[in-house]
């Protein structure tokens, strides 16, 4: 068997518990809607009106990869034995990876044909957790249980290693020191608070529900619970870097310090390596450390993802890490850092300054000759490489035989932009009741009848490679679960604005994004790959959100008709976040602007 990393047991754990609690005996979905309804006498009541009960299918048989199998191909089909439904009735599935479902759409009502879904676009070693029910698509209530849940852990990729992890999810032993007043490190979901017109304490942790900060502050007054009159110190359990050549360290991180001429040192990440001879019994190693407001190329008081090398530093067991938060005497002073995560580096590329090595991109040469300094990734976790250029799709207007790669040359990965052309824009009027889940999400102002702008939103990928995002499981930190929907949500993948001729923004909207997927071709008629199950979007194609779609809209009930501008932006960063959520080449094409006018009701 296998040891899963922190926040996949977690995950696996709250799915199991879950699943407990439902009263399923068998760790599957319960009797959900599979079982049939009972009559007023005690019989069985029909789906088909004839007097005779719709039983469900049986509960699926998983048959690969089989349970508990390591190092599975990060490129996999997952496959179950067919069932046969006792009444003959026919048979569609539903899957579900990490508790959610795989759909090749924007629902799942026609289900899966089975028995394999796939091939799925997975992370390098993590763990995941899936099952399968059997349903009748003609009658959809009449489904068996989910199947057991069977998991399976995906190869490494032959370069690193995670050896600590820590969502701040719950309690792994971090250790608190120091001398301050007030403001000591804590775990748990921020308030927000402001100073000066800034931001001094972030409203929201960078991803989930838990990081840990420099004092709770339930008032959201700046200078209440900031560090006072010392430091305050949080060091890591111990891990081991045994073994590996070097060290990297990804962590999201805030720092807010109010403008006072104070000179010192306000935050620092320390990585500290056993030695016996050291004073506290560590070497201090600082992997970085800030001490002025401005010392940055970018705000600090924003949620920064940031990667750190640990190059020429003894690779040993036992190693931790620190952070540190100073009071240097006068002003407000915040900091927060989450997602910690400690990779050992099996060579040492990412330390020898030529192709894959770290690099800064803020730095005046960040690479080597013609390397360039690139994101790595999916999802931007500050992770820097240099790499070569390569072209990309000609921006905006493609040309040549499919896949034609006739752009400039840059970073090695997708671009999204917004696409002008064939944009339908309306105005609409449409009544929402009490309980729509346009009221629920905040898509409309109001209950009752609104008065609407809709259009649609083209975002095709004009990069150098595909997006691919894969199961939704793979970033869980994007995406958040509707109640109202009954389905995962996309957080922050669109967002829309509605500008006078003076620049004020007088009404806004955002899409309630499901998915990305390929939904036509944008630059070449080749084949598209990706659905809502496994995600992502293809080179040379587009995602699209019709303009009829739930959310898909600007509420302009209380706007004045007349000329505007319609602003629509797309990986835009979140509030309090220095980046956008997923890597791309180029984010200067990332907000369109389109002249509309509204008539009005």
């Amino acid at each position: 068997m296998f040891e899963p990393s922190i926040r996949a047991l977690k995950s696996s754990l709250a799915l199991l518990g879950a699943l407990a609690l439902a009263g399923c005996p068998d760790g599957g979905g319960g009797t959900g809607s599979g079982g049939t309804d009972t009559g007023t006498d005690g019989t069985a009541a029909s789906a088909d009106g004839t007097g005779q009960a719709n039983q469900p299918p049986p509960v699926p048989q998983l048959v690969s990869p089989p349970n508990g199998e390591v190092e599975v191909p990060i490129v996999a089909e997952l496959c179950w034995e067919p069932v046969v439904d006792p009444d003959g009735d026919p048979v569609r599935y539903r899957v579900f990876v990490d508790d959610i479902e795989l759909t090749e759409g924007k629902l799942a009502e026609d289900g899966l044909p089975g028995p394999c879904v796939g091939p799925l676009n997975l992370n390098y070693d993590q763990v995941y957790l899936w099952q399968v029910l059997a349903f009748d698509p003609e009658n959809p209530e009449s489904s068996s249980d989910r199947s057991l849940a069977w998991s399976f852990r995906t190869t490494p990729d032959g370069l690193t290693t995670a050896v600590f992890e820590d969502p701040f999810d719950e309690d792994l032993g971090w250790e608190l020191g120091g001398d301050a007043l007030d403001g000591s490190w804590i775990r748990g979901n921020p308030v927000a608070a402001g100073n000066m017109g800034a931001v001094s304490q972030p409203g929201a942790c960078a991803a989930g529900q838990s990081c840990v900060f420099t004092g709770q502050n339930p008032n959201g007054v700046a200078n209440e619970a900031d560090v006072q009159g010392g430091t305050t110190t949080l060091t890591s359990p111990a891990f081991d870097l045994s073994g590996f050549a070097a060290a990297t360290i990804t962590l999201s991180r805030f720092m807010y310090k109010s403008n006072y001429p104070e000179t010192g040192t306000l935050f620092r990440v320390e990585l500290l390596v056993p030695d016996a001879q050291a004073p506290e019994g560590y070497q201090v190693f600082v992997l970085e450390q800030l001490e002025e407001i401005g010392d940055s190329p970018t705000p600090t008081n924003m949620w920064t993802p940031t990667e750190y090398a640990a190059c020429n530093v003894p690779m040993v067991e036992g190693t931790r890490l620190r952070l540190v938060a100073t009071d240097l005497g006068e002003g407000v002073l915040e900091a927060a850092v989450d997602s910690v995560v400690v990779t050992g580096q099996l060579d040492g590329r990412v330390c020898s300054g030529g192709a894959g090595a770290i690099c800064d991109p803020n730095a005046a040469d960040p690479c080597t000759g013609d390397l360039l300094c690139c994101a790595q990734g999916v999802v931007n976790k500050g992770v820097y490489r240099c790499a070569d250029p390569v072209p990309s799709v000609l921006y905006p207007d493609p040309g040549g035989p499919d896949g034609t790669m006739n752009g400039p040359l840059g970073c090695d990965a997708p671009d999204l932009f917004v696409e002008p052309d064939g944009m339908d824009v309306y105005e609409e009027d449409q009544f929402f009741p009490d309980n729509s889940c346009e009221l629920v999400e905040g898509c409309a102002g109001a209950p009752g009848w609104r008065h609407l702008l809709r259009f649609d939103t083209q975002t095709p990928n004009a990069g150098s490679r595909d997006l691919t995002m894969g199961v939704p499981s793979n970033h869980p930190d994007l995406f958040h679960y509707s109640e109202c929907h009954q389905h995962y949500h996309f957080d922050g993948y669109a967002n829309y604005e509605l500008v006078d001729d003076t620049g004020m923004v007088v009404a806004t909207g955002h899409k309630q994004a499901f998915c990305l997927l390929d939904w036509q071709p944008w630059a070449w008629n080749n084949g598209g790959t990706y659905s809502c199950g496994n995600q992502g979007i293809s080179l040379g194609w587009e995602d699209v959100y019709g303009s009829y779609l739930d959310c898909q809209f600007i509420d302009v009930t209380d706007v004045a008709p007349g000329d505007y501008l319609l602003r629509i932006g797309v990986n835009l960063p979140a509030p309090d976040t220095a980046v956008a959520p997923l890597v791309e080449r180029n984010y200067e094409n990332n907000v369109l602007e389109v002249p509309v006018t509204l008539a009005g009701p």
